[in-house]
């Protein structure tokens, strides 16, 4: 799934999927200002945790939702 951010005139994505063939689930976010950072969890429950934590951190930073989210097939 692919989520849209907006704050002011910047954005970023930040995409969740599973990786089966290592077995992991993926959670990348393309910043504002050109980087990107991966995480891997072979957990589901840490990765719900660590998804849920960055969704409150860019709420308290003042992101917004720009949309619904968009799902892609590998």
């Amino acid at each position: 799934m692919l989520w849209f951010y907006t704050r002011g005139e910047e954005d970023l994505e930040l995409v969740t999927r599973y990786d089966s063939r290592t077995a992991e689930y993926v959670l990348t976010v393309f910043w504002a200002d050109g980087h990107h950072q991966e995480e891997r969890f072979t957990a589901g429950s840490q990765f719900r945790a660590r998804l849920l934590e960055l969704e409150g951190r860019l709420a308290a930073d003042r992101w917004a939702i720009d949309g619904p989210p968009k799902f892609f097939a590998e």
